[in-house]
């Protein structure tokens, strides 16, 4: 066996169903243990979140600023490709199992978020030093080598995940804008080099010049690029939703149905199964809210917030806007077209989906499909509302990453090693920038193997994670609960 397909034996692994089960599971026993906290609680969570402006916390960043920064992570690509992935494989009914993941997912991701500012600490210099590694050292006995583990992890996982696949889709966002101003459906071969390229070096300077501000700078653009971008999606679906009522009802009907009875579907494809359904649908929630993976940690522990559990209130409303909402976009927007072109067309889901009847024989994966769906409605003009999406969810995506695997890379190299902190540093945001030209340029064939051993290494992240949550569970609950509890009542939200 060739290194080469050991790492793939181990990606299919970790990305298999036993990490699946792992995290779902992880979701579903915390949703026990807290009697379902984030059903009971998501008033006040979401009180919290509208009204809480960061009074009474001593140091951090504004709490909406770094929502908006973890937010921008999560809101990604996989809001649109991984959606239309689900759907592929899977079926509509593989909605019905993301949304339950994305409940789930909520109060995983108030764990981690409530523990990340309880591990964190002030240095002397008055700086706040935490992340999540910063909480999985203080597992006993094993603590500190799981932590030492999770940073590798997640600082090469960044340039993958965070850097070149986001810099790709970046690109791609930047051919759909150009082919709908030029009023065509596709942006003609001879031209796409050259749109990646301007593309990419355009995208590297941004990047540059915000990165060299450290986090303070990504969070204070990421709360303008973040909210626009996800109303400019959402207002985008709804529209189309507003203007095909029918075929949206019958779509929320064909999704609850075909989560338990796929083949049951007009036109279903043959394969489709329930356990497809659910894998597929499990599998890209996670992917996209990224709870349990322990990414967004590195950004929360830095917030100003008064009290560890009020964090935890944030990370519930990063993922439930991020899955039951901004996925649901997708995902809705792709059925209800789908069915609209069956009833007018007669063609079925195989049809459309499997032989691409509508789109040149190409079948419809990944973000074509979604492409292809707002298409139906607006035309050429579904380029811009598709692509300024994706333009927007890839560059943010990339800007917060390069904050987590910054943290990481200085935990391993710096905490670790003992490295000197500052060049460290500079050193990583020197390199972080690097690749994004060759990759928004090049695209995802030239990377394959690096990106595939990225995604490993993000898969990888959820172990050492998981036991810190696990472990540490009374302690996040404790302080939830006191929040939820006591503090709302003496302070207020």
């Amino acid at each position: 066996m060739t290194p080469v397909d050991l790492m793939y034996l181990i990606n299919d692994i970790v990305w298999g169903p036993p990490i699946i089960i792992l995290l779902l599971g992880t979701g579903l026993a915390l949703s026990i243990y807290t009697a379902f906290v984030q059903i009971r609680r998501f008033r006040t969570a979401w009180m919290t979140f509208v009204r809480y402006r960061g009074y009474g916390g001593e140091r951090g960043i504004s709490p909406f600023a770094i929502w908006c920064a973890v937010s921008g992570a999560t809101i990604g690509v996989g809001n649109i490709a991984g959606v239309s992935t689900a759907i592929y494989w899977g079926g509509p009914g593989a909605l019905f199992w993301m949304f339950i993941t994305g409940i789930l997912g909520m109060v995983t991701k108030a764990f981690e978020a409530t523990l990340s500012v309880w591990a964190r600490r002030i240095t002397p210099t008055g700086e706040i030093e935490g992340g999540t590694p910063y909480y999985i050292r203080l597992i006993p006995v094993v603590g500190p080598a799981l932590a030492i583990l999770f940073s590798v992890f997640a600082w090469i996982a960044a340039f993958g995940i965070g850097n070149m696949v986001q810099a790709n889709n970046v690109a791609l966002g930047a051919q759909w804008i150009a082919a709908a101003f030029m009023g065509r459906p596709a942006l003609p071969e001879e031209l796409k080099p050259i749109v990646n390229l301007v593309a990419g070096v355009i995208i590297m300077i941004l990047v540059a010049l915000v990165v060299i501000g450290g986090l303070k700078r990504i969070a204070e653009l990421s709360s303008f690029l973040v909210p626009f971008m996800a109303l400019w999606y959402i207002v985008g679906g709804l529209i189309l939703w507003i203007a095909n009522p029918r075929y949206f009802v019958w779509a929320i009907v064909e999704i609850i149905r075909g989560a338990f009875v796929p083949e049951a579907l007009v036109g279903g494809v043959a394969g489709w199964t329930l356990l497809s359904a659910i894998r597929w649908g499990v599998a890209r929630g996670l992917f996209s809210n990224e709870a349990g993976l322990g990414s967004a940690p590195n950004m929360y522990a830095y917030m100003k917030v008064d009290h560890p559990g009020r964090v935890g209130m944030y990370g519930m409303i990063e993922v439930f806007v991020d899955t039951p909402v901004v996925c649901m976009v997708t995902g809705l927007t792709n059925v209800t077209m789908l069915l609209k072109t069956y009833e007018v067309y007669g063609y079925t889901y195989n049809d459309v989906i499997i032989k691409g009847v509508m789109s040149g024989g190409e079948p419809l994966k990944g973000a074509k499909m979604a492409m292809w769906a707002f298409s139906q409605f607006y035309g050429i003009w579904a380029g811009v509302v598709v692509g300024v999406a994706l333009f927007l969810f890839a560059l943010t995506t990339l800007l917060s990453w390069e904050w987590y695997g910054e943290v990481n890379f200085v935990y391993f190299f710096s905490r670790t090693l003992k490295l000197p902190e500052k060049p460290v540093r500079w050193f990583w945001r020197v390199l972080w920038v690097i690749p994004i030209i060759p990759a928004a340029y090049y695209g995802e064939e030239a990377f394959k193997l690096f990106w595939d051993f990225a995604d490993t290494m993000n898969g990888l992240m959820a172990i050492p994670n998981l036991i810190a949550i696990g472990v540490l569970a009374p302690v996040a609950y404790k302080l939830i609960h006191d929040f939820t509890e006591r503090y709302v009542k003496t302070v207020g939200v």
